[in-house]
């Protein structure tokens, strides 16, 4: 994942400059649907009767919706696997989706920064310790199949079964020998679609130049290709780090493990991103609330770019309405990682946290919240063509994407910001690959 550090990054950078006694509770989700109703009303259509549907905005522009997908396809029948920190088990919001007993942590008793209680070591049998501590694996989950039952928010497939993969740490690190891993147990289980919003630590690039990195990229290379050859389809976040991945420039991060190890380096295109750049990946850039009026630079200002095949909500905070509403809403559990970093904000961002029916939900920005949309999306292709192939799946989404330009007079937005230009043509380009995804009109393939 290292998500986390980005996901934080914008509010902890705020929070430095605010006083110490911010402190509150989760706003009550009735106060959270009249800001949402005040933001979004008369622009946005409420995409579901859920109770913090009118939160969804993410959910309305690519037409996961009553009126859009839902009427077609909404995953019945597919198994997701969510390659990260876990699942909340209890979560009211993803509970009745999870298939618990697929579920399998492949921390090992050796992979650093873990918590004991989530180490499982690919042992199926141990289910506690696939419980999601950090948060940002729940999160995920529900925007891909929250269901609809009355409960907070609906995922872009509601009815598919959710399988926790947990590659992820309590911290946050998802080291490459248990996404490997994982990617491994997917194809072994044909299971029909994952979700990798992350990057295989300890390295953000791994260059074939050095041999330790090509042997680990090697490695995540033939857990994905016999994931593909089993009928999955693999879902990647393209990253956080402003970079133009067919273009790479610095790596100031690697090796993120251990601690202080890191050295600045230039990368060259024999250096890939894992699983971003792993051949037969659906790649997933990140917007914000496109169609906002006044937000028209549509690329998130943190999300990655070039290669990827097409773009997903992953939220922006303040850019078209200036609050944390424009950022994604999903289920986090109560007590997480997550959640005890953000549910003490609301005074200075109200409604940064909430609760309904007893599950906890934040506001969260990145490609890891991009990612899941697509892979949504991808589950309902699946449920239609249950025999079609990975890259068939894949062109379905592709081919139903919706445009997006590159923005206009486009320039880097600071100085660590190397999208230097947004290069291609009507149909496809550097920023948002083939465009904005359409759960309505992948479901109608």
């Amino acid at each position: 994942m290292r998500k986390r550090t980005v996901l934080f990054a914008v509010v902890v950078a705020m929070v430095g400059l605010l006083p110490a006694s911010i402190g509150s509770a989760a706003i009550p989700p009735d106060d959270l649907v009249e800001i949402c109703e005040t933001l979004y009303g008369g622009v946005f259509d409420v995409p579901n009767a859920e109770p913090l549907g009118p939160c969804q905005w993410d959910m309305e522009i690519i037409g996961a919706s009553d009126d859009g997908s839902y009427g077609v396809a909404t995953g019945a029948g597919v198994t997701v696997g969510v390659i990260d920190s876990g699942i909340d088990f209890d979560h009211p919001d993803i509970a009745p989706n999870v298939d618990v007993g697929l579920s399998c942590s492949f921390i090992f008793s050796d992979t650093p920064t873990a918590d004991p209680a989530e180490i499982g070591n690919g042992d199926c049998t141990n289910k506690a310790a696939v419980e999601d501590l950090n948060g940002h694996g729940t999160h995920v989950a529900s925007t891909i199949g929250a269901p609809i039952n009355g409960v907070g928010i609906a995922g872009v497939a509601p009815d598919a079964t959710l399988i926790s993969l947990k590659a992820c740490t309590i911290a946050g690190f998802c080291f490459a020998d248990s996404v490997a891993a994982a990617l491994r147990y997917a194809g072994d289980n044909e299971i029909d679609v994952v979700n990798l919003s992350l990057f295989a630590d300890p390295f953000l690039y791994y260059c074939k130049s050095d041999a330790e990195q090509k042997a680990i990229l090697k490695d995540l290379e033939q857990a994905a290709r016999y994931a593909r050859q089993q009928g999955v389809v693999i879902v990647a976040s393209a990253g956080n780090q402003q970079t133009d991945l067919r273009h790479p420039g610095v790596d100031p991060i690697s090796p993120d493990w251990p601690p202080d190890s890191a050295e600045i380096r230039e990368v060259k295109n024999n250096c890939l991103v894992a699983p971003a750049e792993l051949t037969g990946v659906l790649t997933v850039s990140a917007t914000g609330p496109v169609g906002y009026p006044g937000y028209d630079m549509n690329i998130a200002d943190y999300s990655s770019v070039g290669g990827v095949e097409v773009t997903a909500p992953g939220g922006d905070y303040f850019a078209a309405t200036d609050t944390v509403q424009d950022a994604i809403l999903g289920a986090v559990p109560i007590g997480s990682d997550i959640w005890n970093g953000f549910d003490g904000l609301n005074m200075a961002f109200p409604g940064i946290t909430t609760t309904d029916g007893g599950g906890g939900y934040v506001y969260l920005n990145g490609t890891s919240m991009s990612s899941p949309h697509a892979a949504g999306v991808a589950a309902l292709v699946r449920e239609t063509h249950p025999n079609w192939s990975p890259s068939a799946v894949i062109a379905a989404v592709k081919r139903t994407a919706q445009p997006l330009s590159c923005p206009a007079d486009w320039e880097p937005l600071g100085s660590d910001d190397e999208r230097d230009r947004c290069y291609g043509n009507g149909s496809h380009n550097s920023f948002f690959g083939h465009g904005l995804v359409d759960a309505a009109g992948a479901a109608a393939e």
